[in-house]
C-alpha cells in the first residue's frame, strides 16, 4: 500500500473516530439511519450520483437504467446489528439503564429488467427502508421515611417499563429512460407499509412494612400510589412517489432525486390508551391536601384517525472518478419540516373521570397526540479505491440528523406525547469488494457512535424528598430535570455473493447478502 494511501485511510478513519457525536436515538426519528443493498452500504448511502446498482428505485430512479442487460436478480441482508446503549441519571441520579439488543437486519429484494425498447428499464423492489425495537425496563425499592409515620418502616417501589417498536416496509415500482448517453430520467411509486407500537408503564408505589400498628389500621396495604400508562399501536399504508434525473460526464456524474410527501392511503389495526392516577391513603395524607383521581381512556378503530408523515425531500449526489483506480461520491439530502400535525387523532370523551375532574383538565382531548418534525439537512461521502485488479475497498460516513426537538418532547404527565431521546446519529462504513472468476463476492461493516446529555428525565426518585412540598401532579415521580447522558455503540456486519450465469442474450444474477 502506497504511503499517500495509508496517509488517506488513517485520516479517513481518525476524523470518524473524532467526530464531537451525539447518540443513536429513536429511529423513527431518523431518515437516513440505514442504507440498502450491499454496494450503496459500503459507500454509506452517497450514490445518488452514482453507484446505487439495485437500490436505484430508492436512491434514483434514472440510475435503472444501468442495470445489466436481460434480468437482474438481487437479494441482500445484513447479518446482524447489535446496538448497547446507556441513559445516565434517567430515573435519578445514581439510576441508570442499559440495554442492548441483537437484530437481523431486513431484507433488500429486487428484479430489473431491460426493456426490448432498449431505452427504458424497470425495476421492483421490496425492502425494508427501517426496522427499531428500543426496550427500556427499570425496577428499584428503597425506604421511604414519612415525618408522620416515623416510627413505620415504609418503602417505596419503582417501576418503569417502555417499548418503541417502529417498522417501514416498501413495495416500489420504476423506470427509467436513458434519453442520450450522457442524460437519464426515472420515476418509482412506493407502497409504504409503516407500523408503530409505543407502550410507556411508569409507576411509583409507597406501602407499609407494619400495619397493625396504633397508627396504621390492619387494612392498611398501600399509603400512595403514582402511575402513568400509554399505549399506540396502528398501521398506516402510505404512496410515496419518486423523480430522478443523472447527468454523465466523462469522468463525473451528477443526480438529483426528488420525492414527495407521502399520502396516506389508509390505516388498520389502530388502538390507543392513557391511564394516570394518583392515590393517598388517609394516613398518609389526612388533611386531603392530595388529590386522589383516575383518569383513563380506550379507543379502536374508527374512533381513531392515525397518520405518520414523511416530508418532502430533495436530494443531490455526484460521483468523481479522480484517476483510474480512485473515485469520491458525495450526496446531499434535505428534508422538509412536516408541520405540526395529529399522529393520533381520536374522538372527545368527557367519561374517562369524574366530571370535577374532567371541568379541571386542561387537556380534554385525552387521547389525542400531536406531532412535527423539523427541517433535516444530511451529507454523505463516500470513497472507492481499487487496490489491485478485481479488488475494491469502498467506505463512507455520514449523518443522520434528529428531526424533532428536545422542547417538543412532552414534560407534563396530563398531556400527551412520546418519549424519545434526540439525539443525532454519525455513522462510518467500509468494506471490500472483488471478483472470483466472473463471481463477486462482498464483505463489510458499519459503527455507530454517539452521546448525547441534557436529555429530560423518565422521573427523578431522588427529589421524592421533597413529595410533601411538590405540589405538582405525580409527586412520587419528582421533579424531573434535563440531566440526562446517553452513550451508544451499534455495529452491523454483512456478507455478500453476487453469482452471473451469462446466456447468449441475456446475463442473470443473483446476488445474496
Amino acid at each position: 500500500m502506497a504511503k499517500s494511501e495509508t496517509k488517506f485511510l488513517l485520516l479517513f478513519f481518525f476524523s470518524v473516530v473524532i467526530l464531537p457525536v451525539n447518540v443513536t436515538g429513536q429511529l423513527m426519528n431518523h431518515y437516513w439511519a440505514q442504507s440498502y443493498n450491499s454496494i450503496s452500504t459500503l459507500l454509506s448511502g452517497a450514490v445518488v450520483g452514482e453507484g446505487s446498482g439495485n437500490a436505484a428505485i430508492y436512491y434514483n430512479p434514472s440510475a435503472i437504467v444501468d442495470l445489466e442487460d436481460g434480468n437482474n436478480i438481487s437479494v441482500a441482508a445484513s447479518i446482524f446489528t447489535f446496538n448497547t446503549y446507556g441513559l445516565k441519571n434517567v430515573m435519578g441520579p445514581g439510576d441508570h439503564i442499559t440495554s442492548s439488543n441483537l437484530l437481523v437486519q431486513p431484507q433488500f429484494l429486487s428484479y430489473g429488467v431491460k426493456s426490448p425498447f432498449k431505452k427504458w428499464s424497470f425495476e421492483l423492489a421490496v425492502f425494508n427502508r427501517l426496522r427499531e425495537d428500543m426496550n427500556l425496563y427499570y425496577a428499584g425499592s428503597e425506604e421511604f421515611e414519612i415525618p408522620e409515620l416515623t416510627h413505620i418502616p415504609n418503602r417505596l417501589n419503582r417501576v418503569f417499563s417502555y417499548r418503541n417498536y417502529y417498522t417501514d416496509s416498501w413495495i416500489g415500482l420504476g423506470g427509467g429512460y436513458s434519453y442520450s448517453e450522457r442524460l437519464s430520467f426515472g420515476t418509482s411509486l412506493n407502497i409504504s407499509i409503516s407500523s408503530l407500537k409505543y407502550n410507556y408503564d411508569l409507576s411509583a408505589t409507597v406501602y407499609p412494612l407494619l400495619s397493625d400498628t396504633a397508627l396504621l389500621d390492619e387494612s392498611t396495604a398501600l399509603l400512595a400510589r403514582n402511575e402513568v400508562s400509554e399505549s399506540i399501536d396502528f398501521t398506516n399504508i402510505r404512496l410515496i412517489a419518486k423523480f430522478g434525473a443523472t447527468y454523465r460526464f466523462d469522468n463525473a456524474n451528477i443526480g438529483m432525486c426528488i420525492s414527495l410527501p407521502a399520502i396516506k392511503l389508509f390505516s388498520v389495526g389502530k388502538k390507543a390508551s392513557k391511564g394516570v392516577n394518583e392515590v393517598y391513603s388517609p394516613e398518609l395524607d389526612p388533611d386531603n391536601d392530595r388529590l386522589n383521581y383516575y383518569i383513563f381512556d380506550h379507543q379502536n378503530g374508527k374512533q381513531l384517525k392515525t397518520n405518520f408523515r414523511l416530508p418532502f425531500s430533495i436530494a443531490l449526489g455526484f460521483a468523481y472518478s479522480f484517476t483510474n483506480t480512485k473515485k469520491i461520491y458525495f450526496t446531499s439530502e434535505y428534508f422538509a419540516s412536516t408541520g405540526s400535525y395529529k399522529l393520533v387523532d381520536a374522538q372527545m370523551n368527557s367519561n374517562i373521570t369524574t366530571d370535577n375532574i374532567y371541568n379541571q383538565l386542561e387537556n380534554k382531548n385525552w387521547l389525542t397526540y400531536e406531532f412535527k418534525a423539523r427541517p433535516v439537512f444530511n451529507l454523505a461521502l463516500g470513497y472507492q479505491w481499487e487496490v489491485k485488479e478485481n479488488v475494491l475497498l469502498l467506505m463512507g460516513i455520514r449523518t443522520d440528523f434528529n428531526s424533532i426537538r428536545q422542547s417538543d418532547i412532552n414534560s407534563d404527565y396530563l398531556k400527551t406525547g412520546l418519549y424519545s431521546t434526540t439525539s443525532h446519529n454519525y455513522h462510518a462504513t467500509t468494506g471490500v469488494k472483488f471478483n472470483l472468476k466472473k463471481h463477486l463476492l462482498i464483505a463489510g461493516t458499519q459503527l455507530t457512535f454517539g452521546r448525547q446529555k441534557d436529555l429530560l428525565q423518565v422521573s427523578n426518585y431522588g427529589s421524592v424528598d421533597n413529595f410533601f412540598d411538590n405540589k405538582e401532579v405525580m409527586p412520587l415521580m419528582g421533579i424531573r430535570e434535563r440531566n440526562v447522558r446517553v452513550n451508544q455503540f451499534s455495529i452491523s456486519l454483512f456478507l455478500g455473493a453476487t453469482l452471473n450465469f451469462e446466456s447468449k442474450s441475456s446475463r442473470k444474477s443473483s446476488t445474496i447478502n
